[in-house]
């Protein structure tokens, strides 16, 4: 599931110089509604292309995520009366990402009250994002003809409190996955830290519910749910000016590209660095073939020697950048995703 903050919003303006030198402020975010304004100087035009990077996919987006830990020793309590095959550990019958059914389990035929198991898990290899919730599945069956009930259980450390889900029951020889999500730590009923995940054991409480008739768990396994929220990535790639030169016009061009919004970016970016691109300029041959643009920078400069190409188009081809936070309400007033440019093209 993802979730997207929505800004949208389109200006246009150009502006005509009189010294053989023309301006063309770019600060649309998505897709064109209106056509392109374009300035004809006589010797040159530019206009909007009709590919702008979507600023919008910057806006902090959330995604659901998952890892599954097993049991990999032994934990606080290991009172479930028998294991089958009888070698090994009570852990090792129940870890199992895929159930082996009768070929290895945990059973017991206590019927007077509940046997438990805590287990140890593998390491979590999630550090970063929000837990959602903590889930214990458990597989379990009882004898033909008896009813076996079980309930999913963990503890915080050696020295932690017991807890126990609800109380599931399974009729018959066939083995049911039942499962118990704590959404937060039921011992500080606070959202679970990476701490408390590394410390945690869980297990399972069997009880037979009649005598001479056993109750079986063959598979225990915990999942961690995560909710991650991007505020960094890439700087979304598209066109920004398209400069065509008039056919008779054969000198030299300046390109001088700025940034114009800065306040209102600061207020949502702790840093914003864009990679301009201009084909069959001067500074295309170089190395990098590209110039940074970001907040701090101001201005960069392309330069064009007369008839190298028919058009030129400034590309936003990479960067990278960061948000303050993932949540806008939290960015200063007046913020803005969305870069504003203004291009000024002069003989050179």
């Amino acid at each position: 599931m993802k979730k997207k903050l929505v800004f949208s919003g389109i200006v246009l303006l150009a502006l005509v110089l009189t010294t053989g030198t023309f301006a063309f402020t770019y600060t649309n975010t998505n897709t064109l509604s209106v056509d392109a304004a374009i300035v004809d100087a006589a010797w040159t035009t530019c206009q909007e292309s009709a590919n702008p990077p979507y600023w919008d996919g910057v806006l902090p987006e959330s995604e659901q995520s998952s890892e599954i830990l097993l049991p990999n020793a032994a934990g606080a309590d290991t009172k479930i009366d028998y294991q089958y095959p009888d070698t090994g550990e009570h852990w090792d019958k129940v870890a199992e990402t895929t159930p082996d059914e009768w070929d290895s389990y945990v059973y017991t035929e206590l019927h007077s009250g509940f046997d438990r198991d805590y287990y140890n898990l593998q390491d979590n290899p999630v550090s970063t994002g929000t837990i959602t919730g903590v889930t214990v599945y458990f597989r379990f069956a009882s004898d033909p003809g008896a009813t076996a009930e079980a309930r999913a259980a963990i503890q915080v450390g050696n020295e932690g409190t017991p807890y126990h889900g609800n109380t599931e029951e399974q009729t018959g020889n066939t083995f049911s996955t039942r499962s118990y999500t704590w959404t937060v730590n039921p011992d500080t009923n606070q959202p679970w830290t990476y701490e408390e995940i590394d410390a945690l054991q869980a297990g399972v409480a069997l009880k037979s519910g009649s005598n001479n008739k056993n109750a079986y768990c063959t598979q225990l396994y915990v999942q961690v749910d995560y909710e991650f929220v991007e505020t960094q990535g890439e700087v979304p790639q598209g066109d920004l000016f398209d400069v065509t030169p008039h056919e008779s016009y054969t000198g030299d061009l300046l390109l001088k590209i700025y940034l114009t919004n800065t306040n209102e970016l600061l207020k949502a970016y702790k840093y914003l660095n864009m990679k301009l691109y201009v084909a069959n300029s001067l500074e295309a041959e170089e190395t990098p073939n590209y110039r940074i643009l970001g907040i701090e920078t101001g201005v960069i400069l392309f330069n064009i020697e007369g008839e190298s190409a028919e058009s030129y188009t400034v590309e936003v081809t990479g960067g990278s950048y960061r948000l303050l936070s993932d949540d806008s309400s939290q960015w200063g007033e007046g913020w803005s995703i969305t870069p504003e440019f203004f291009c000024e093209v002069a003989q050179r």
